[in-house]
C-alpha cells in the first residue's frame, strides 16, 4: 500500500513559479547577516585595542608625566609674576 502524501501546492513547473521571487529575495539576502557581524566584530576588536593601549600608557604613567611637564612650564612662567607679588608687599 502506498502512503498519501499531501501536496503542499509546490509540485510542478506552477508552484516553483510562485516560490521564485522568494528564493530570489532569499539569495540576495543570504550574506547580510554574515556582514552585520564582521562589522560588529571589527567594532569591538578596534575597543579592545583601544582599551588596551590605554590601559598601558596609564600602567606606565604617561598621563602623570604629561601633567608634570606641563605644570612645571606653567610653573616657570608663572613664578615669575608670583615673585614679583610676593616682592610688591
Amino acid at each position: 500500500m502506498r502512503s498519501q502524501t499531501v501536496s503542499t501546492g509546490c509540485d510542478g513547473p506552477e508552484g516553483k513559479a510562485a516560490l521564485a521571487p522568494l528564493a530570489d529575495k532569499m539569495r540576495s539576502e543570504r550574506g547580510q547577516g554574515t556582514v552585520e557581524y564582521a562589522v560588529v566584530l571589527a567594532g569591538v576588536l578596534c575597543m579592545v585595542v583601544a582599551l588596551g593601549v590605554l590601559a598601558k600608557a596609564m600602567g606606565e604613567g604617561l598621563f602623570v608625566e604629561h601633567a608634570l611637564m606641563s605644570a612645571s612650564h606653567h610653573l616657570q612662567l608663572a613664578a615669575l609674576g608670583s615673585v614679583a607679588d610676593v616682592f610688591a608687599f
